[in-house]
């Protein structure tokens, strides 16, 4: 194992080839945004490489699977403006009526449309959220010529190309595809200025008055490119571990 650089503590299971889509050093990555942002700094420093980063990496050696593109952006609309346990039974309830219970890779574009529409909606989905499935299943069943989406062309896409396709998807807005740019493509340098978690993040560690703007936050994340994702990663921490801290504080008067 390689020693750590400054200000980055290595994790348990800490590789050399630890490795973010673009950023084929994480540990470098880590060093050089903590090197330009000492607030940023700050926070790697106390969390160390987080596991997150890990974990998409390993999730990048699905890529050969078919309609994996397909699959994370149907998930994303089911699980959009619900809370995550509801969101997650009718996920499962809609993967169980196409036979993708046990393998996934049966929820695929053509399932969802030979799926009978009364019992998607038995599924928990609301009309509008049945209408949206059904025109991303359409979207990834055209041919591309004609506009359809398929896994190579997104995995070769711009960040900005991969935005202006989906982004003219009903029901796919842009932090529906900061998500997918973040934890599906693994592109290293997105800032999801609309996410609330990375947001409230900036403010506790930048010791901000309130929730920052979308200017705000684009002028606070230049420090961080061209890694913009692994620092929201770390912002995303800086609000969890205020979560946590508040609860063991009323778990203490309690």
């Amino acid at each position: 194992m390689r020693p750590s650089r400054p200000g980055v503590k290595p994790a348990a299971n800490d590789s050399s080839a630890l490795s973010f889509g673009e950023a084929r050093d994480v540990h470098a990555a880590l060093a050089a945004m903590s090197a330009r942002d000492p607030v940023l700094a700050g926070v790697i420093a106390e969390a160390g490489v987080l596991p997150r980063i890990a974990q998409c990496q390993a999730a990048r050696a699905a890529t050969h699977e078919p309609h994996r593109a397909f699959r994370a952006l149907a998930r994303a609309i089911v699980f959009q403006q619900l809370h995550g346990t509801a969101a997650a039974t009718i996920f499962s309830r809609v993967a169980a009526l196409v036979g993708a219970e046990a393998d996934a890779t049966r929820l695929t574009p053509a399932s969802i449309l030979s799926a009978d529409e009364t019992r998607l909606r038995a599924c928990g989905l609301s009309q509008r959220k049945l209408e949206y499935l059904r025109g991303l299943s359409e979207a990834f069943t055209a041919a591309p010529e004609g506009g359809g989406l398929c896994d190579a062309e997104l995995e070769l896409a711009s960040d900005d190309d991969v935005r202006a396709k989906l982004v003219a998807l009903r029901g796919v807005g842009p932090w529906t595809v900061d998500m997918f740019a973040m934890f599906h493509l693994n592109r290293a340098d997105v800032l999801p200025v609309g996410d609330f978690g990375v947001r409230k993040g900036v403010m506790l560690a930048y010791g901000l008055p309130s929730m920052p703007s979308p200017a705000k936050m684009q002028a606070i994340a230049e420090n961080w490119r061209p890694t913009r994702t692994l620092a929201s990663f770390y912002m995303w921490h800086a609000a969890d571990a205020e979560k946590e801290a508040a609860k063991k504080a009323k778990g203490k008067k309690a």
